[in-house]
């Protein structure tokens, strides 16, 4: 049975698993050439209860939501148990999978910009709803694209995740922004946003709401972050008419990936607070695609090496949209 721990080292939990044991994994273009899946449309029974549904004209399916039917949560009460160097508690919490289009082998920046906003409402909504329920302290959303980055189908989807700890790299980015909030009586990640729009070394992207950068420190090549010109803390409070400009940038830079990268495994995630109103905290999109390991310098270090500098990767990315006719 799982079980969630506290690292009693650092701020982080993680969750033991031993029902998942190991799968394998592999580098190389995500693309896929399979038809059906188990979340296409007729297999409905064979994946986890559906909790919510968008459908189309034809009365067919176009988005649905449905329990991860290998979750590592419950929904039992959340109790912490053990001492203070060795603290455990119950596996509580909620993970859902949002299938987000009824084609096996659709990709994200291929489909509809319409119904990429559709998918993002989806987000949105669900975050809110899991948000509000008792004892949640963060929610996350990701999206595993190949096996190497953790894709549980060949199918495009993401995962909801809500739970009553806070999650490790959420809390690590809170106390930098309260700690330069504390000194300067403004949000960081704002105040690095200004700087790079205006020396547009590592801008890969942007519109009027929303730009794509490289990070100044990026852990990996073409690392791409996706921020709202506009402060705010939660993702759940977005408003609708602000989704199109937000799915148009992504997909761009998804398709510059493509291009300049020949489709590679990607890890997206959301870093968001629960709720909004945190002058603090800048919800944004991490976009990680999976070109090198984690070796062991990386993990006995605790430092990444990434051999393609950010403003190399930015520039090839702007490169390769401009083959898109997108310019900045």
């Amino acid at each position: 049975m799982s079980q969630l721990r506290k690292d009693p080292f650092g701020p982080g939990w993680v969750i033991i698993s031993p029902e998942r044991g190991l799968a394998s994994s592999d580098f190389g273009s995500t693309r896929s050439n399979k038809d059906i899946s188990p979340l296409s449309p007729g297999n409905e029974t064979l994946v986890g209860k559906e909790l919510r549904t968008v459908y189309g004209s034809n009365g067919q399916w176009r988005i649905r939501v449905i329990e991860h039917a290998a979750s590592l949560l419950s929904s039992k009460p959340f109790q912490m148990s053990g001492s203070s160097l060795f603290l455990s508690a119950t596996n509580s919490g909620h993970q859902e999978i949002i299938v987000e289009h009824p084609s096996a082998t659709m990709l994200l920046e291929n489909m509809p910009l319409d119904h990429v906003v559709e998918v993002f409402k989806v987000y949105r909504d669900r975050m809110d709803y899991l948000a509000k329920k008792p004892d949640i302290a963060h929610v996350q959303l990701t999206r595993n694209v190949g096996k190497i980055a953790g894709a549980l189908y060949d199918h495009p989807h993401a995962q909801l995740l809500a739970i009553p700890v806070q999650n490790r790299w959420t809390e690590e980015e809170l106390g930098a922004c309260e700690s330069y909030y504390n000194q300067h009586q403004s949000c960081l990640f704002c105040d690095v946003l200004n700087d790079e729009l205006l020396h547009k070394e590592r801008i890969i992207s942007q519109n009027q709401h929303f730009v794509a950068v490289a990070p100044y420190a990026s852990k990996n090549p073409f690392e791409t972050w996706i921020f709202p010109k506009q402060h705010a803390s939660s993702f759940t409070e977005i408003a609708s008419n602000l989704l199109p400009a937000l799915a148009d940038l992504l997909q761009s830079v998804l398709r510059a990936m493509n291009t300049a990268l020949n489709y590679p495994p990607y890890n997206l995630m959301l870093h968001t607070l629960p709720k909004q109103g945190d002058k603090q905290y800048h919800w944004h999109i991490e976009l990680l695609p999976r070109l090198t390991r984690q070796a062991g310098f990386d993990w006995s270090s605790g430092f990444y090496v990434n051999p393609t500098p950010p403003e190399d990767a930015a520039r090839f990315l702007k490169q390769a949209l401009a083959l898109q006719g997108v310019t900045l």
